[in-house]
Protein backbone atom coordinates (compact mmCIF):
# COMPACT_ATOMS: atom_id res chain seq x y z
CA UNK A 1 0.00 0.00 0.00
CA UNK A 2 1.33 3.42 -0.99
CA UNK A 3 -0.08 6.92 -1.28
CA UNK A 4 0.05 6.46 -5.04
CA UNK A 5 -2.17 3.37 -4.91
CA UNK A 6 -4.69 5.18 -2.71
CA UNK A 7 -4.67 8.11 -5.14
CA UNK A 8 -5.21 5.85 -8.16
CA UNK A 9 -8.06 4.06 -6.37
CA UNK A 10 -9.66 7.33 -5.24
CA UNK A 11 -9.41 9.35 -8.45
CA UNK A 12 -12.14 7.54 -10.46
CA UNK A 13 -14.53 7.76 -7.49
CA UNK A 14 -13.77 11.45 -7.07
CA UNK A 15 -14.20 11.93 -10.80
CA UNK A 16 -17.61 10.28 -10.58
CA UNK A 17 -18.71 12.56 -7.72
CA UNK A 18 -17.28 15.60 -9.49
CA UNK A 19 -19.11 14.85 -12.72
CA UNK A 20 -22.37 14.45 -10.80
CA UNK A 21 -21.94 17.94 -9.37
CA UNK A 22 -21.08 19.27 -12.83
CA UNK A 23 -24.30 17.67 -14.06
CA UNK A 24 -26.38 19.74 -11.65
CA UNK A 25 -24.47 22.94 -12.46
CA UNK A 26 -24.90 22.35 -16.21
CA UNK A 27 -28.65 21.88 -15.88
CA UNK A 28 -28.85 25.02 -13.75
CA UNK A 29 -27.00 26.84 -16.53
CA UNK A 30 -29.58 25.69 -19.07
CA UNK A 31 -32.46 26.72 -16.79
CA UNK A 32 -30.87 30.14 -16.17
CA UNK A 33 -31.14 30.85 -19.90
CA UNK A 34 -34.84 29.96 -20.11
CA UNK A 35 -37.78 32.33 -19.45
CA UNK A 36 -38.83 32.74 -15.82
CA UNK A 37 -35.45 31.41 -14.73
CA UNK A 38 -35.73 32.51 -11.10
CA UNK A 39 -38.93 30.51 -10.51
CA UNK A 40 -37.64 27.50 -12.48
CA UNK A 41 -34.32 27.44 -10.60
CA UNK A 42 -36.23 27.39 -7.32
CA UNK A 43 -38.53 24.62 -8.62
CA UNK A 44 -35.63 22.52 -9.91
CA UNK A 45 -33.83 22.88 -6.60
CA UNK A 46 -36.91 21.54 -4.79
CA UNK A 47 -37.38 18.69 -7.30
CA UNK A 48 -33.75 17.66 -6.88
CA UNK A 49 -33.70 17.89 -3.08
CA UNK A 50 -37.05 16.09 -2.67
CA UNK A 51 -36.03 13.32 -5.09
CA UNK A 52 -32.80 12.81 -3.17
CA UNK A 53 -34.76 12.71 0.09
CA UNK A 54 -36.97 9.93 -1.35
CA UNK A 55 -33.80 8.20 -2.53
CA UNK A 56 -32.17 8.14 0.93
CA UNK A 57 -32.81 4.45 1.69
CA UNK A 58 -30.81 3.43 -1.40
CA UNK A 59 -27.81 5.77 -1.21
CA UNK A 60 -25.82 3.58 1.17
CA UNK A 61 -26.51 0.42 -0.86
CA UNK A 62 -23.10 1.05 -2.36
CA UNK A 63 -21.41 0.76 1.05
CA UNK A 64 -23.58 -2.21 2.06
CA UNK A 65 -22.91 -4.06 -1.20
CA UNK A 66 -19.19 -3.33 -1.09
CA UNK A 67 -18.84 -4.43 2.54
CA UNK A 68 -21.08 -7.54 2.54
CA UNK A 69 -21.02 -9.00 -1.01
CA UNK A 70 -18.48 -11.79 -0.57
CA UNK A 71 -19.95 -14.90 -2.23
CA UNK A 72 -22.98 -16.51 -3.86
CA UNK A 73 -25.09 -16.65 -0.70
CA UNK A 74 -24.54 -13.04 0.36
CA UNK A 75 -25.02 -11.72 -3.19
CA UNK A 76 -28.43 -13.36 -3.58
CA UNK A 77 -29.63 -12.04 -0.22
CA UNK A 78 -28.42 -8.53 -0.97
CA UNK A 79 -29.87 -8.52 -4.50
CA UNK A 80 -33.37 -9.30 -3.18
CA UNK A 81 -32.85 -6.80 -0.38
CA UNK A 82 -31.95 -4.12 -2.95
CA UNK A 83 -35.01 -4.87 -5.12
CA UNK A 84 -37.34 -4.56 -2.13
CA UNK A 85 -35.88 -1.14 -1.26
CA UNK A 86 -36.10 -0.03 -4.91
CA UNK A 87 -39.82 -0.91 -4.97
CA UNK A 88 -40.39 0.96 -1.70
CA UNK A 89 -38.83 4.22 -2.90
CA UNK A 90 -40.63 4.02 -6.25
CA UNK A 91 -44.00 3.77 -4.46
CA UNK A 92 -43.02 6.74 -2.31
CA UNK A 93 -42.10 8.78 -5.41
CA UNK A 94 -45.46 7.99 -7.03
CA UNK A 95 -47.35 9.06 -3.92
CA UNK A 96 -45.39 12.30 -3.71
CA UNK A 97 -45.93 13.13 -7.38
CA UNK A 98 -49.58 12.22 -7.87
CA UNK A 99 -51.29 12.83 -4.53
CA UNK A 100 -51.76 15.85 -2.24
CA UNK A 101 -48.67 14.67 -0.33
CA UNK A 102 -46.59 17.15 -2.34
CA UNK A 103 -48.76 20.08 -1.21
CA UNK A 104 -48.64 18.89 2.39
CA UNK A 105 -44.86 18.50 2.39
CA UNK A 106 -43.83 21.61 0.45
CA UNK A 107 -46.76 23.88 1.24
CA UNK A 108 -47.88 23.03 4.77
CA UNK A 109 -44.64 21.68 6.23
CA UNK A 110 -41.95 23.76 4.51
CA UNK A 111 -44.12 26.84 3.79
CA UNK A 112 -42.91 27.03 0.17
CA UNK A 113 -44.96 29.62 -1.75
CA UNK A 114 -47.82 28.05 -3.72
CA UNK A 115 -46.61 29.18 -7.15
CA UNK A 116 -43.27 27.44 -6.57
CA UNK A 117 -45.04 24.25 -5.43
CA UNK A 118 -47.08 24.20 -8.65
CA UNK A 119 -43.92 24.68 -10.72
CA UNK A 120 -42.38 21.71 -8.89
CA UNK A 121 -45.20 19.22 -9.54
CA UNK A 122 -44.56 18.32 -13.25
CA UNK A 123 -40.90 17.59 -12.59
CA UNK A 124 -41.74 15.33 -9.65
CA UNK A 125 -44.06 13.33 -11.86
CA UNK A 126 -41.23 12.78 -14.33
CA UNK A 127 -38.85 11.66 -11.56
CA UNK A 128 -40.86 8.68 -10.24
CA UNK A 129 -38.38 6.02 -11.52
CA UNK A 130 -35.24 7.93 -10.54
CA UNK A 131 -34.72 6.46 -7.06
CA UNK A 132 -35.35 2.87 -8.12
CA UNK A 133 -32.82 3.17 -10.94
CA UNK A 134 -30.26 4.58 -8.51
CA UNK A 135 -30.81 1.64 -6.14
CA UNK A 136 -30.00 -0.79 -8.95
CA UNK A 137 -26.97 1.22 -10.04
CA UNK A 138 -25.44 1.71 -6.59
CA UNK A 139 -25.83 -1.95 -5.66
CA UNK A 140 -23.80 -3.00 -8.70
CA UNK A 141 -21.31 -0.16 -8.21
CA UNK A 142 -20.59 -1.54 -4.75
CA UNK A 143 -19.65 -4.89 -6.29
CA UNK A 144 -17.40 -3.19 -8.84
CA UNK A 145 -15.64 -1.29 -6.05
CA UNK A 146 -15.38 -4.50 -4.02
CA UNK A 147 -13.27 -5.96 -6.84
CA UNK A 148 -11.14 -2.80 -7.06
CA UNK A 149 -12.40 -1.67 -10.48
CA UNK A 150 -13.19 1.92 -9.52
CA UNK A 151 -12.39 3.18 -13.02
CA UNK A 152 -15.68 1.70 -14.25
CA UNK A 153 -17.58 3.85 -11.76
CA UNK A 154 -15.94 6.89 -13.36
CA UNK A 155 -16.75 5.68 -16.86
CA UNK A 156 -20.39 5.16 -15.86
CA UNK A 157 -20.59 8.70 -14.56
CA UNK A 158 -19.23 9.97 -17.88
CA UNK A 159 -22.10 8.15 -19.60
CA UNK A 160 -24.58 9.70 -17.19
CA UNK A 161 -23.27 13.25 -17.47
CA UNK A 162 -23.04 13.12 -21.26
CA UNK A 163 -26.67 12.00 -21.37
CA UNK A 164 -27.92 14.64 -18.93
CA UNK A 165 -25.96 17.47 -20.54
CA UNK A 166 -26.99 16.43 -24.04
CA UNK A 167 -30.66 16.00 -23.15
CA UNK A 168 -30.91 19.26 -21.19
CA UNK A 169 -29.13 21.28 -23.87
CA UNK A 170 -31.19 19.76 -26.70
CA UNK A 171 -34.50 20.28 -24.94
CA UNK A 172 -33.46 23.78 -23.90
CA UNK A 173 -32.73 24.75 -27.49
CA UNK A 174 -35.51 23.04 -29.46
CA UNK A 175 -38.47 23.08 -27.01
CA UNK A 176 -40.43 25.55 -24.94
CA UNK A 177 -40.64 23.23 -21.94
CA UNK A 178 -40.28 24.76 -18.49
CA UNK A 179 -36.73 24.71 -17.17
CA UNK A 180 -37.54 22.45 -14.20
CA UNK A 181 -39.22 19.92 -16.54
CA UNK A 182 -36.14 19.87 -18.76
CA UNK A 183 -33.96 19.27 -15.71
CA UNK A 184 -36.11 16.38 -14.49
CA UNK A 185 -36.15 14.68 -17.90
CA UNK A 186 -32.38 15.01 -18.19
CA UNK A 187 -31.81 13.47 -14.74
CA UNK A 188 -34.07 10.45 -15.30
CA UNK A 189 -32.74 9.55 -18.74
CA UNK A 190 -29.15 9.97 -17.60
CA UNK A 191 -29.54 7.70 -14.55
CA UNK A 192 -31.25 5.05 -16.72
CA UNK A 193 -28.30 5.09 -19.13
CA UNK A 194 -25.79 4.78 -16.29
CA UNK A 195 -27.74 1.91 -14.69
CA UNK A 196 -27.64 -0.05 -17.95
CA UNK A 197 -23.90 0.57 -18.31
CA UNK A 198 -23.15 -0.41 -14.69
CA UNK A 199 -25.15 -3.61 -15.03
CA UNK A 200 -23.12 -4.55 -18.10
CA UNK A 201 -19.66 -3.94 -16.64
CA UNK A 202 -20.53 -5.64 -13.33
CA UNK A 203 -21.43 -8.99 -14.93
CA UNK A 204 -17.90 -10.44 -14.67
CA UNK A 205 -17.70 -9.63 -10.97
CA UNK A 206 -21.25 -10.81 -10.28
CA UNK A 207 -20.48 -14.14 -11.98
CA UNK A 208 -17.34 -14.44 -9.83
CA UNK A 209 -19.44 -13.97 -6.70
CA UNK A 210 -21.99 -16.53 -7.93
CA UNK A 211 -19.16 -19.08 -8.31
CA UNK A 212 -17.79 -18.39 -4.81
CA UNK A 213 -19.14 -20.61 -2.00
CA UNK A 214 -19.67 -19.22 1.47
CA UNK A 215 -16.65 -19.63 3.75
CA UNK A 216 -17.26 -22.17 6.51
CA UNK A 217 -15.77 -19.71 8.99
CA UNK A 218 -18.57 -17.21 8.33
CA UNK A 219 -22.27 -17.54 9.23
CA UNK A 220 -24.77 -17.15 6.39
CA UNK A 221 -25.90 -13.61 5.71
CA UNK A 222 -29.59 -13.18 6.55
CA UNK A 223 -32.15 -10.53 5.65
CA UNK A 224 -32.20 -9.56 9.30
CA UNK A 225 -28.42 -9.11 9.39
CA UNK A 226 -28.45 -7.14 6.14
CA UNK A 227 -31.21 -4.91 7.49
CA UNK A 228 -29.39 -4.42 10.79
CA UNK A 229 -26.26 -3.37 8.89
CA UNK A 230 -27.99 -1.18 6.30
CA UNK A 231 -30.74 0.49 8.34
CA UNK A 232 -28.46 2.82 10.34
CA UNK A 233 -26.70 3.76 7.09
CA UNK A 234 -30.03 4.51 5.42
CA UNK A 235 -31.07 6.57 8.44
CA UNK A 236 -27.73 8.35 8.17
CA UNK A 237 -28.48 9.33 4.58
CA UNK A 238 -32.00 10.41 5.48
CA UNK A 239 -30.88 12.68 8.30
CA UNK A 240 -28.10 14.13 6.12
CA UNK A 241 -30.46 14.89 3.27
CA UNK A 242 -33.20 16.21 5.55
CA UNK A 243 -30.81 19.10 6.08
CA UNK A 244 -31.62 20.52 2.68
CA UNK A 245 -35.41 20.80 3.15
CA UNK A 246 -34.81 22.20 6.64
CA UNK A 247 -32.61 24.88 5.10
CA UNK A 248 -35.27 25.50 2.45
CA UNK A 249 -37.82 25.91 5.25
CA UNK A 250 -35.60 28.56 6.82
CA UNK A 251 -35.05 30.34 3.50
CA UNK A 252 -38.79 30.30 2.79
CA UNK A 253 -39.29 32.42 5.90
CA UNK A 254 -37.04 35.19 4.55
CA UNK A 255 -38.55 38.36 3.04
CA UNK A 256 -36.71 37.53 -0.20
CA UNK A 257 -37.86 33.89 -0.18
CA UNK A 258 -37.90 33.35 -3.96
CA UNK A 259 -34.41 34.85 -4.41
CA UNK A 260 -32.99 32.86 -1.49
CA UNK A 261 -34.55 29.59 -2.69
CA UNK A 262 -33.17 30.25 -6.19
CA UNK A 263 -29.66 31.08 -4.91
CA UNK A 264 -29.31 28.12 -2.55
CA UNK A 265 -29.19 25.35 -5.24
CA UNK A 266 -26.33 27.24 -6.93
CA UNK A 267 -24.47 27.57 -3.60
CA UNK A 268 -25.10 23.92 -2.82
CA UNK A 269 -23.75 22.84 -6.20
CA UNK A 270 -20.54 24.83 -5.56
CA UNK A 271 -20.19 23.18 -2.15
CA UNK A 272 -20.78 19.75 -3.66
CA UNK A 273 -18.05 20.29 -6.26
CA UNK A 274 -15.53 21.03 -3.52
CA UNK A 275 -16.58 18.30 -1.06
CA UNK A 276 -16.98 15.63 -3.77
CA UNK A 277 -13.47 14.32 -3.19
CA UNK A 278 -14.11 13.90 0.52
CA UNK A 279 -17.46 12.20 -0.04
CA UNK A 280 -15.87 9.72 -2.45
CA UNK A 281 -13.19 8.86 0.10
CA UNK A 282 -15.47 6.73 2.30
CA UNK A 283 -15.58 3.89 -0.25
CA UNK A 284 -11.78 4.06 -0.61
CA UNK A 285 -11.29 3.44 3.12
CA UNK A 286 -13.93 0.69 3.19
CA UNK A 287 -12.20 -1.13 0.33
CA UNK A 288 -8.52 -0.61 1.20
CA UNK A 289 -8.39 -0.61 5.01
CA UNK A 290 -7.59 -4.31 5.24
CA UNK A 291 -4.53 -4.25 7.51
CA UNK A 292 -2.73 -2.13 10.09
CA UNK A 293 -0.21 -0.95 7.49
CA UNK A 294 -2.95 0.10 5.07
CA UNK A 295 -4.68 1.88 7.94
CA UNK A 296 -1.55 3.95 8.60
CA UNK A 297 -1.21 4.97 4.95
CA UNK A 298 -4.90 5.90 4.67
CA UNK A 299 -4.68 8.05 7.81
CA UNK A 300 -1.88 10.13 6.30
CA UNK A 301 -3.65 10.40 2.94
CA UNK A 302 -6.83 11.62 4.67
CA UNK A 303 -5.20 14.77 6.05
CA UNK A 304 -3.38 15.55 2.80
CA UNK A 305 -6.57 15.17 0.78
CA UNK A 306 -8.78 17.22 3.12
CA UNK A 307 -6.35 20.13 3.38
CA UNK A 308 -5.77 20.17 -0.38
CA UNK A 309 -9.51 20.34 -1.10
CA UNK A 310 -10.05 23.21 1.35
CA UNK A 311 -7.16 25.15 -0.21
CA UNK A 312 -8.75 24.67 -3.64
CA UNK A 313 -12.08 25.95 -2.30
CA UNK A 314 -10.34 28.99 -0.83
CA UNK A 315 -8.76 29.77 -4.20
CA UNK A 316 -12.13 29.43 -5.94
CA UNK A 317 -14.39 31.48 -3.66
CA UNK A 318 -11.97 34.23 -2.59
CA UNK A 319 -10.55 35.06 -6.03
CA UNK A 320 -12.10 36.32 -9.30
CA UNK A 321 -12.63 32.67 -10.30
CA UNK A 322 -15.94 32.68 -8.45
CA UNK A 323 -17.20 35.56 -10.60
CA UNK A 324 -16.17 33.73 -13.77
CA UNK A 325 -18.09 30.69 -12.59
CA UNK A 326 -21.36 32.26 -11.46
CA UNK A 327 -21.44 35.23 -13.86
CA UNK A 328 -19.98 33.83 -17.09
CA UNK A 329 -20.45 30.07 -16.97
CA UNK A 330 -23.76 29.77 -15.12
CA UNK A 331 -25.08 33.25 -15.95
CA UNK A 332 -26.83 33.40 -12.59
CA UNK A 333 -29.33 36.30 -12.48
CA UNK A 334 -27.59 39.44 -11.24
CA UNK A 335 -29.80 39.86 -8.16
CA UNK A 336 -28.71 36.41 -6.90
CA UNK A 337 -24.94 36.75 -7.31
CA UNK A 338 -24.13 38.40 -3.99
CA UNK A 339 -26.14 35.78 -2.11
CA UNK A 340 -24.27 32.99 -3.91
CA UNK A 341 -20.90 34.57 -3.12
CA UNK A 342 -21.63 35.01 0.61
CA UNK A 343 -22.94 31.46 0.98
CA UNK A 344 -19.98 29.88 -0.81
CA UNK A 345 -17.37 31.82 1.18
CA UNK A 346 -18.94 30.86 4.52
CA UNK A 347 -18.53 27.16 3.65
CA UNK A 348 -14.73 27.30 3.28
CA UNK A 349 -13.96 24.52 5.83
CA UNK A 350 -16.48 21.96 4.55
CA UNK A 351 -14.06 20.05 2.24
CA UNK A 352 -11.66 19.26 5.10
CA UNK A 353 -14.46 18.37 7.52
CA UNK A 354 -16.16 16.12 4.95
CA UNK A 355 -12.94 14.20 4.22
CA UNK A 356 -12.23 13.58 7.89
CA UNK A 357 -15.84 12.49 8.44
CA UNK A 358 -15.69 10.03 5.53
CA UNK A 359 -12.54 8.47 6.97
CA UNK A 360 -14.01 7.97 10.44
CA UNK A 361 -17.40 6.81 9.13
CA UNK A 362 -15.68 4.16 7.00
CA UNK A 363 -13.70 2.87 9.98
CA UNK A 364 -16.87 2.59 12.06
CA UNK A 365 -18.71 0.85 9.18
CA UNK A 366 -15.87 -1.67 8.89
CA UNK A 367 -16.19 -2.25 12.63
CA UNK A 368 -19.96 -2.85 12.10
CA UNK A 369 -20.71 0.18 14.29
CA UNK A 370 -23.16 1.66 11.77
CA UNK A 371 -25.53 2.90 14.49
CA UNK A 372 -22.76 5.18 15.77
CA UNK A 373 -22.51 6.79 12.33
CA UNK A 374 -26.23 7.56 12.48
CA UNK A 375 -25.97 9.03 15.97
CA UNK A 376 -23.16 11.35 14.86
CA UNK A 377 -25.07 12.63 11.85
CA UNK A 378 -28.23 13.12 13.89
CA UNK A 379 -26.25 15.22 16.37
CA UNK A 380 -24.79 17.31 13.53
CA UNK A 381 -28.27 17.73 12.05
CA UNK A 382 -29.67 19.03 15.33
CA UNK A 383 -26.79 21.49 15.79
CA UNK A 384 -27.12 22.80 12.22
CA UNK A 385 -30.91 23.16 12.53
CA UNK A 386 -30.66 24.94 15.87
CA UNK A 387 -28.01 27.33 14.60
CA UNK A 388 -29.93 28.05 11.38
CA UNK A 389 -33.19 29.12 12.99
CA UNK A 390 -31.50 30.86 15.91
CA UNK A 391 -29.35 32.91 13.53
CA UNK A 392 -32.33 33.77 11.28
CA UNK A 393 -34.29 34.82 14.36
CA UNK A 394 -31.37 37.06 15.38
CA UNK A 395 -31.45 38.85 12.00
CA UNK A 396 -28.72 36.94 10.12
CA UNK A 397 -29.59 36.38 6.46
CA UNK A 398 -30.77 32.82 5.80
CA UNK A 399 -28.06 32.10 3.20
CA UNK A 400 -25.24 32.98 5.60
CA UNK A 401 -26.94 31.16 8.47
CA UNK A 402 -27.30 28.02 6.33
CA UNK A 403 -23.64 27.86 5.26
CA UNK A 404 -22.29 28.61 8.73
CA UNK A 405 -24.75 26.17 10.28
CA UNK A 406 -23.58 23.38 7.97
CA UNK A 407 -19.94 23.99 8.94
CA UNK A 408 -20.65 24.10 12.68
CA UNK A 409 -22.88 21.02 12.53
CA UNK A 410 -20.23 19.04 10.65
CA UNK A 411 -17.57 20.07 13.14
CA UNK A 412 -19.67 18.75 16.05
CA UNK A 413 -20.41 15.56 14.11
CA UNK A 414 -16.69 15.07 13.42
CA UNK A 415 -15.88 15.40 17.12
CA UNK A 416 -18.50 12.76 18.00
CA UNK A 417 -17.17 10.37 15.33
CA UNK A 418 -13.63 10.77 16.62
CA UNK A 419 -14.54 10.09 20.23
CA UNK A 420 -16.64 7.07 19.20
CA UNK A 421 -13.87 5.65 17.04
CA UNK A 422 -11.28 6.00 19.81
CA UNK A 423 -13.56 3.97 22.08
CA UNK A 424 -14.29 1.24 19.53
CA UNK A 425 -11.27 1.10 17.20
CA UNK A 426 -10.14 -2.33 18.42
CA UNK A 427 -13.02 -3.83 16.41
CA UNK A 428 -11.00 -3.10 13.26
CA UNK A 429 -8.57 -5.91 14.07
CA UNK A 430 -11.45 -8.40 13.79
CA UNK A 431 -12.32 -6.93 10.37
CA UNK A 432 -8.72 -7.39 9.20
CA UNK A 433 -8.74 -11.03 10.34
CA UNK A 434 -12.08 -11.70 8.64
CA UNK A 435 -10.89 -10.08 5.42
CA UNK A 436 -7.75 -12.19 5.37
CA UNK A 437 -9.85 -15.35 5.77
CA UNK A 438 -12.67 -14.66 3.31
CA UNK A 439 -11.68 -11.93 0.84
CA UNK A 440 -12.54 -12.46 -2.84
CA UNK A 441 -11.16 -10.77 -5.91
CA UNK A 442 -8.20 -8.99 -4.26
Amino acid sequence: MTYRRVLVFWLPLFFAWLLMTVESAWIQGVISRKPDSELQLAAFGLIFSLSILIETPVIMLLATSSALSRDQQSFRILWRFMMAIALLVTIMAILMAFTPLLDIYLGSLLSIPEHIVEATRPGMQIMILWSGLIAYRRFHQGIIIRFGKTRYVGYGTIVRVCFSCGVSLSLGVITQLAGSVIGAMALVLAVAAEAVYTYGVSRVDVNELLRTPRSKSLPDLTYRAATRFHLPLAATSMVTLLMRPVIERGLASMPDATQSLAAWPVIFSIILVLIAGGMAYQEVVISLNTSHENHRILHGFTWRLGLALSVIMFLLVFTPLIHVYINTLLQVPENLRELVLVGAQAAIMLPLLTTLQSYLRALLILSHKTATVYQAIFLGFMVTTGFLFTAIGAGVHGILAASLGLAIGQLVELAFLYVSYRRQHTALSLHWQTFAASSVGD
